[in-house]
């Protein structure tokens, strides 16, 4: 059975300098892909967005349409009240759209009080060595395995989105640990390369120690979101870019 590919909107989102959702979408539909993850960098861009009846129907009628909230979910809000606020836009999107996952970076996870308060499924994400948390010392620590198994112990309802280009600026062998740990939990892949230090990258420049390293995700029967950073405007770069990730990794 061929696996889910999915397309984050985040890859194009320099495209269209309006950030106009609908626009982004003209250039998805022309892909080969069974999904789009809606991608939120800020709260005033989740404010903004309305999608046309017509993308709307689209959208819902995708194998995997899924949501990625606003980067700075929590510490950009003024408050509890307007962490609500974006959860509750989400939430209608969520339903509206037939939505199967949102994504929410763990650095900025509402409290379980809160996201109790939602019916949509949540995952958080592993990121990269260079992220910090604030612990409650007051010092800042990186998210490794065992602060993620942490988070996802008091979270004890939310899957795990596993980053592989995230993963690497770790190690070789994150992948694998990932895996190992949360292989019961994990919904989703977001799926790109990590290449001279840059991550989201395109997966036809990757290493060989790179591809040796995300073969542990193959056997997880998951969907792949592509999310690469996919700066120059080429429609056609974006096809040949899907086409080799279904025909490559797809199967």
């Amino acid at each position: 059975m061929a696996r889910i590919i999915s397309f984050a909107t985040g890859n194009i989102w320099s495209w269209v300098k309006s950030g106009d959702k609908n626009t982004l979408i003209k250039f998805i539909k022309n892909l080969e892909v069974d999904g789009v993850e809606i991608t939120f960098s800020s709260k005033e861009e989740l404010y903004a967005t309305k999608f046309s009846s017509a993308n709307e129907k689209w959208l819902k009628g995708l194998k995997y349409t899924t949501i990625h909230a606003p980067f700075n979910l929590l510490r950009n809000a003024n408050d509890d009240k307007e962490v609500v606020k974006q959860l509750e836009i989400i939430a209608g999107l969520y339903h509206r759209l037939n939505a199967k996952n949102v994504i929410i970076h763990p650095l900025d996870l509402p409290s379980p009080e809160i996201l109790a308060r939602f019916k949509f499924n949540v995952s958080t994400e592993n990121l990269t060595k260079k992220a910090r948390a604030l612990g409650n010392s007051g010092k800042k620590f990186r998210l490794s395995v065992a602060a993620l198994q942490k988070i996802l112990k008091r979270y004890p309802k939310i899957g795990f989105c596993l980053d592989v280009s995230h993963a690497y600026t770790w190690s070789k062998q994150e992948t694998s640990r990932l895996v190992e740990a949360f292989c019961g939990r994990t919904t989703q892949i977001h799926f790109s390369g990590t290449y001279r230090k840059k991550d989201h990258q395109s997966l036809r420049i990757v290493s060989k120690d790179f591809l040796g390293s995300i073969e542990p995700i193959f056997q997880l029967k998951v969907p792949f979101v592509i999310e690469e950073n996919m700066i120059k405007q080429a429609p056609k770069f974006l096809k040949e870019e899907v086409r080799y990730i279904r025909d490559t990794f797809g199967g």
